[in-house]
């Protein structure tokens, strides 16, 4: 998708993008090989070439494309860079913000699960961000990303970041989280299904008070957080791509094999 992509060019939106791939301008080498494209002087065409052709010298560089994408359309870098990507969702203190004191971060690459738990090693979480270009959450925007910042004033989080809660709503998925996942067909384990942010509150004072049964029902409930937006980034990812196919489609004429590789 990321080399299928134009609206980060100036001047560039998804009516002017959904035109380039009908005109059988599919991918930036496509674009690069054209001589004219219709509705464009040649001197624009030449100056977007030129932009292409920075975009395809900056192609593994993600915060080139996240200065220049709306937070809206960062979901197209996922599958480029997939591999330095990682979900990510905390427990607090309380449900509302201001003044909320980070309890647990998990952190899921894919591979590994990771959970840094307050007064233990949560001190270990900022250094597990590096190396990474692409960050998953569900309302982080308004929650999670705020919250690690005022608990981590010198925190670095990567260039991207895709808020599935905002990318889901926009294709009829609207709800929390817990709502969301049984139409995906996720099912939790009975020990925290149903569980939700208050119930992780009232774990990690009981925990706070000596109970460590509580700890561990608490991370069980993080980890079913975390380790689900795997599969609704995937989903959310497809749907996405699926629609921006079938708009272009029903917009006009499409050259033969124009969209085949999208």
């Amino acid at each position: 998708m990321l080399k299928r992509t134009y609206v980060h060019l100036p001047g560039v939106g998804r009516r002017t993008e959904a035109h380039f791939w009908r005109q059988g301008r599919g991918t930036w080498e496509d674009f690069l090989h054209a001589d004219r494209i219709p509705g464009l002087s040649r001197e624009r065409v030449r100056r977007l070439q030129e932009q292409v052709r920075e975009s395809l010298e900056q192609v593994a560089n993600a915060g080139y494309f996240a200065a220049r994408l709306q937070p809206g359309e960062h979901w197209r870098l996922f599958r480029y860079f997939r591999q330095r990507a990682a979900y990510l969702d905390i427990e607090t203190t309380g449900t509302f913000w201001p003044g909320l004191t980070v309890t647990v971060v998990g952190l899921y690459d894919g591979q590994e699960m990771r959970q840094f738990i307050h007064g233990y090693n949560l001190h270990e979480f900022p250094r597990a961000l590096e190396g990474l270009d692409l960050l998953v959450t569900f309302n982080g925007t308004q929650f999670d990303l705020p919250v690690l910042r005022a608990n981590f004033p010198e925190l670095r989080l990567p260039p991207v970041h895709v808020d599935l809660r905002f990318l889901l709503a926009r294709l009829g998925f609207r709800g929390g989280l817990k709502k969301i996942e049984p139409r995906f067909g996720i099912t939790r384990p009975d020990e925290v299904n149903g569980m939700d942010g208050y119930m992780a509150v009232i774990l990690w004072e009981r925990y706070q008070r000596g109970d460590r049964t509580a700890l561990e029902l608490l991370l069980k409930y993080n980890r079913e957080d975390v380790i689900n937006l795997e599969v609704l980034m995937e989903e959310g990812f497809r749907l996405y791509r699926e629609r921006l196919v079938s708009c272009c489609q029903d917009a006009g004429r499409v050259q033969p094999g124009a969209l085949a590789r999208m």
